[in-house]
């Protein structure tokens, strides 16, 4: 009776809203259920498009460490991806103190700027930057494409702008006076960045390094011009279970590697969750 009388004072409301986060969580897991079942078909089967594989191969999971150099493209993914996380964190720091600190001409006209960068497509600049690459190879001889530290650079070009702009408005919302207090006490300037700034803006460092790991993690349009067979990433990589290599497209390891591939970022989500939430929530309430 108490169930009962408890179950009809909820606000109608309530049920509304469970209902619309259950339609939202069915639409967004609807797609890794699909992969899931297309991971279990047999090559023919996956070819064919059939839904529900008749005797689930587990055994794809497996297979698709034996068919392409998967571990490759893994650890150069993980080895580009990281760099480019910690590079563009580290490095956005110090500009966006300078630009949350201190008032210079055109401040405000940089800060712009730092987003309008994001709305030029990626293929706009990828004939420009690959000729640059080659010129500046030929001119000292120095190797940049088909290197990791040739492809963390390009894609420096896209994080690091959003990653100053992100720090600057964290940054922005610390309490100055810890560092008034810092340079009271004798500290220069990079002494209370790493001491003062540093500790305080770790939640902010941890959403820019997230935002570029995953730039660098889901890209396939860069990697598949600037790198060789032996810095090859995850995005081109999995593509060679669909190509003319082998006599039918393998569609099944396709969606099993995508499954595989997909839990390096998921753990990173769960690990850094509670300073990605801290960090885009502190950063709003100064702009």
């Amino acid at each position: 009776m108490a169930i009962t009388s408890r179950i009809s004072n909820i606000n109608p409301l309530g049920w509304w809203r469970y209902l619309v986060a259950l339609a939202y969580l069915a639409f967004v897991l609807a797609p890794f259920f699909y992969m899931g079942l297309v991971a279990l078909q047999t090559d023919s089967a996956a070819g064919s498009g059939d839904f529900l594989p008749s005797q689930p191969q587990w055994v794809n999971f497996t297979r698709i460490w034996q068919t392409v150099d998967l571990g490759l493209y893994l650890r150069n993914s993980l080895v580009v991806s990281t760099s480019t996380g910690v590079v563009a964190s580290l490095l956005a720091l110090g500009a966006a103190y300078v630009v949350a600190r201190f008032k210079f001409p055109f401040r405000n006209v940089f800060r712009i700027s730092l987003l309008a960068t994001q709305t030029v497509p990626g293929i706009l600049l990828l004939l420009p930057l690959f000729v640059i690459y080659i010129i500046i190879q030929h001119s000292i001889e120095l190797r940049i494409v088909g290197t990791y530290w040739g492809l963390v650079l390009t894609y420096m070009t896209f994080a690091l702008p959003f990653a100053i702009w992100l720090l600057s408005v964290y940054v922005k919302s610390l309490p100055v006076e810890l560092e008034e207090q810092a340079m009271v006490d004798e500290a220069n300037r990079f002494q209370v960045i790493r001491h003062v700034t540093l500790p305080l803006a770790i939640p902010g460092i941890v959403v820019t390094f997230v935002f570029s790991f995953l730039l660098a993690w889901n890209d396939i349009l860069f990697a598949s011009v600037l790198t060789n067979p032996d810095t090859k990433t995850l995005g081109p990589g999995l593509q060679y279970y669909v190509s003319d290599s082998f006599s039918i497209p393998y569609w099944n390891l396709l969606m099993a590697a995508s499954l595989v591939v997909a839990v390096p970022a998921m753990i990173l989500f769960l690990v850094v969750q509670r300073y990605i939430v801290a960090g885009l929530a502190a950063g709003s309430l100064k702009g």
